[in-house]
């Protein structure tokens, strides 16, 4: 996968953890939402996570 991809990921995943973030935060979700919105968190920071170390991968070479 090329730099520029990668970052991009980097950058989608950053705007829908924030936007998860703000959801959670807002408190205007059911349970039953806020778990779901959760999990979606988790998974997304996962998911950065994997990205960030491919990119630092890459920059070493």
């Amino acid at each position: 996968m090329e730099w520029a991809e990668i970052n991009c990921i980097i950058e989608a995943l950053e705007a829908l953890i924030e936007k998860y973030n703000t959801l959670l935060e807002s408190g205007a979700q059911n349970e039953d939402d806020k778990s779901d919105t959760s999990n979606d968190l988790a998974y997304a920071e996962i998911l950065l996570g994997k990205y960030e170390a491919m990119r630092e991968k890459a920059a070493q070479g």
